[in-house]
C-alpha cells in the first residue's frame, strides 16, 4: 500500500512538473510572439489584437468600477480608424506619450470628432492631459488584472528571468533527464533479464537432448548385453 502511494505520489509531481514546464514555455512562446510584432517603440506588444501592459505609475488610482493602481497588469484591445470612431467620454485609452517617450493609459474626459481630438485625464491626477490626436489613442482598456505587473517586471530583469524562467527550466531539464538515464537503465536492465532467461532456457533445453542422449545410449548398452 506504501509502495503504491509512493508511486502515485511521484506520477502526482512528474505531471505537476511538466505541466509547469509547458506553462512556461506557453509563457515565453507568448511574450516572443508578441514582442516579435513591435516594429517601433509606440507599438503595442499584442496576440491577436489583445495587448498588455504593466502599470508604471499610480495616476489611474480611483474609485471608478475600472480603476486601477500601479504594479497592476493591464489588458488592451488595439483599435483602428473604425473603434476609434466609437469611442466616449470614461473610456480608457493608452496613447504614446511624446513627453514621456512610453504608454500612457488614462480616462478620455472630452472628445471632439469633428476636430478629431480628445483629452484625458489619470483618475489621481489633478490636471488634465494636454489635448491630442484621436490617432494617438492606440488601445482601449478591456481589462487588469491586479499586482500582475510586477511579476512581469521582475520576470523582465536580469535576476527575474534567471529565478522565473532559466532556474525552472533547468530543473525540470534535470528531472527529465534523470527520468531519461532511469527509463534507459530499465530497458538495458529487461534486456538483459531477456537474454539471461533465453540462455537458461536453451541450457535447459540442451541438458534434456544430454540426458535424453544419455538414456538412448544406456538402452542401447543395455540392449547389446541382453544380445
Amino acid at each position: 500500500m506504501k509502495k503504491e502511494k509512493q508511486k502515485t505520489d511521484k506520477k502526482t509531481l512528474k505531471i505537476i512538473l511538466k505541466s509547469f514546464f509547458y506553462l512556461i514555455i506557453l509563457v515565453l512562446v507568448a511574450f516572443s510572439i508578441a514582442n516579435i510584432q513591435i516594429k517601433r517603440e509606440d507599438d503595442i506588444a499584442n496576440l491577436f489584437g489583445i495587448g498588455f501592459l504593466s502599470v508604471q505609475s499610480d495616476s489611474m488610482e480611483g474609485n471608478q468600477s475600472n480603476s486601477f493602481n500601479q504594479g497592476d497588469l493591464v489588458f488592451v484591445r488595439l483599435l483602428d480608424d473604425q473603434s476609434r470612431a466609437n469611442l466616449k467620454i470614461g473610456d480608457i485609452v493608452t496613447f504614446f506619450d511624446l513627453s514621456i517617450r512610453e504608454f500612457n493609459t488614462h480616462r478620455i474626459v472630452d472628445l471632439d470628432f469633428n476636430q478629431q481630438l480628445m483629452i484625458t485625464k489619470g483618475d489621481k491626477a489633478p490636471v488634465n492631459d494636454i489635448p491630442m490626436s484621436l490617432e494617438y489613442a492606440k488601445a482601449i482598456h478591456i481589462g487588469t488584472l491586479p499586482s500582475a505587473g510586477k511579476v512581469i517586471n521582475f520576470m523582465q530583469s536580469p535576476t527575474g528571468f534567471a529565478l522565473l524562467v532559466i532556474l525552472p527550466v533547468l530543473l525540470i531539464l534535470f528531472y527529465e533527464g534523470i527520468g531519461l538515464v532511469r527509463n534507459i537503465m530499465a530497458l538495458n536492465r529487461e534486456k538483459y533479464e531477456e537474454e539471461l532467461k533465453s540462455q537458461i532456457s536453451e541450457q535447459a533445453r540442451l541438458t534434456e537432448l544430454e540426458k535424453e542422449q544419455i538414456r538412448k545410449q544406456v538402452l542401447e548398452e543395455l540392449k547389446a548385453k541382453k544380445e
